[in-house]
């Protein structure tokens, strides 16, 4: 596998591109925005991003054979396989909002494997690679959950607490499972399906710390489908009667 100084070059490469492009004040001109045939914006640094990490790990003997999933270049889907999202999050990307992640899965088969998410705008990173140490209890107050911006702008949500629930709306769906993973909240629901380039890495860096992603009732053990229809939620096992209740 990619050794430790590997990633941390591969990582570094990627964040001195958001850091030469976000630095200066016209930062937008630089982007290179353009809108794909199913009117979502992509950027040059979108692109940038997917082929540096293709190249890296094509160029690595390990894996060459590893087949490569990203937004933007989606060559093939199956396991072993390099699964990317260069940028999620690429309208609050534009509009220079803090809710934007490079999402990287390194997947050896469905259940498992190597992740990193990172955020520019805070320096937020999170990596298989990071140890921690599980929390030896959790809180027994108001539990609160991250959703999609867009979601809650639509008012597909209480914007009151019900219950024991508090939800607040992030851009971003691997952000918010970066934050999820590094306990910065509860637990994160969606109402729409997701790409499977949405939620890998994000998926691979909760389940390492106990946390799950759900479909229904159903716990989703194995990231086999290139889309998961929604509504979609992550928690450890003990909230998840909590976060149904909240949905229904």
């Amino acid at each position: 596998m990619l050794s430790a100084i590997e990633k941390r070059e591969l990582q570094e490469s990627i964040k001195k591109k958001f850091i030469s492009i976000f630095k200066g004040p016209s930062f937008k001109s630089q982007l290179g925005l353009v809108v794909k045939p199913d009117q979502s914006p992509v950027t040059e640094i979108d692109l940038f991003i997917s082929e540096e990490i293709k190249k890296k790990l094509k160029a690595h003997s390990e894996y060459r054979s590893f087949h490569f999933y990203s937004e933007e270049d989606q060559e093939s889907f199956a396991f072993p396989c390099a699964v990317l999202d260069p940028i999620d999050g690429t309208r609050e990307l534009v509009r220079g909002y803090p809710e934007t992640a490079v999402s990287l899965a390194l997947m050896n088969n469905a259940s498992g494997g190597w992740a990193w998410i990172y955020n520019p705008f805070t320096g937020f990173s999170l990596s298989s690679d990071d140890l921690f140490c599980p929390a030896p209890q959790s809180a027994d107050d108001i539990k609160t959950g991250l959703t999609s911006r867009s979601e809650w702008e639509k008012g597909l949500y209480p914007q009151t607490h019900k219950g024991k629930v508090h939800v607040l709306p992030r851009g971003s769906i691997a952000f918010k499972l970066g934050l999820l993973a590094a306990g910065s909240c509860d637990f994160v629901v969606t109402k729409r399906g997701k790409n499977i380039w949405d939620i890998a890495a994000g998926t691979l860096l909760c389940a390492q710390r106990g946390i799950f992603l759900y479909q229904g009732k159903e716990r989703i053990t194995e990231l086999k489908e290139k889309r998961l229809d929604g509504p979609l939620y992550w928690c450890k096992p003990e909230d998840q009667e909590l976060v149904l209740d909240f949905l229904s």
